[in-house]
């Protein structure tokens, strides 16, 4: 159980740190009591330190030493003496697939997708559910103090609006593969599928960032992952995908290529 934290003794400001200002007083909320990891460029810990939050973003921060005096708020939370800090990032997710976790498990990696997770994909995967493993995983995110999320899979403008319900921040790629997939049964479409996700997303909100996710160099073509790669030049957007997952997928790139799958 969290503590009340040890007071320092002066009120040095660490580097980087906003200072509290009287006009922007009282906050809305005022978090006290509380370990600060603040991950600014020299990286200072506040070992009893309090954030005044006000219209949803952090207005001022400090140390608290003897003496100290609360700034007023509407509201006061004691941290106890626990580690306050900026949200984790989860660089790489397949969010709807919280459903199909424990299938198959222990597997080659060929053998689980070609075997198993394709084909549940093919029977199980539409708009409702890919709606509810979001948000399943969107809560055991918020839980594990993951604020930001790159993810990738299909039906994503289901997963961006599910993401953005749950108020996390994330970029989020269409999934794209040239085989039949849920939601785009003609691979021919997956990139205009793609491109409209794209378009409906760009700069719809500050906290969704729209992508696109190719699956992987065995299962995309060079034709595919090229065309991909310049429509998110031509977005102005981050492109992104697996590479290199696996010897076998690494051998046989090589071996078609002359380079290995990150080149």
């Amino acid at each position: 159980t969290p503590s009340p934290c040890k007071r320092p003794a002066g009120a040095d400001w660490p580097t980087g740190i906003r200072q509290p200002n009287s006009l922007i007083m009282p906050f809305d909320t005022l978090v006290h009591n509380a370990i600060l990891i603040t991950c600014n460029p020299s990286f200072d810990v506040v070992r009893c330190g309090w954030i005044g939050v006000s219209d949803g973003r952090i207005e001022a921060l400090g140390a608290e030493p003897d003496g100290w005096q609360r700034p007023q708020a509407l509201a006061a939370i004691d941290a106890r003496g626990g580690i306050v800090m900026p949200g984790l990032v989860n660089t790489h997710t397949h969010l709807p697939m919280t459903l199909f976790r424990g299938l198959a498990d222990d597997l080659p990696l060929n053998t689980w997708l070609q075997e198993h997770i394709f084909p549940a994909e093919r029977t199980a995967v539409d708009p409702e559910s890919v709606k509810w493993g979001t948000l399943l995983a969107c809560a055991e995110m918020v839980l594990s103090g993951t604020t930001t999320c790159c993810d990738g899979y299909f039906h994503e403008d289901c997963v961006a609006q599910a993401v953005h319900a749950a108020g996390l921040r994330a970029v989020l790629g269409q999934g794209v593969i040239d085989h039949p997939a849920p939601g785009v049964p003609d691979p021919a479409q997956n990139l205009t599928v793609a491109r409209r996700f794209c378009r409906q997303w760009l700069n719809r909100c500050e906290t969704i960032q729209p992508s696109v996710f190719c699956h992987s160099p065995y299962t995309c073509s060079a034709e595919t992952l090229t065309y991909a790669k310049r429509l998110c030049g031509e977005f102005g957007i981050l492109f992104h995908g697996l590479a290199a997952e696996t010897r076998w997928e690494a051998d046989r790139i090589l071996s078609a290529t002359g380079v290995t799958p990150v080149g």
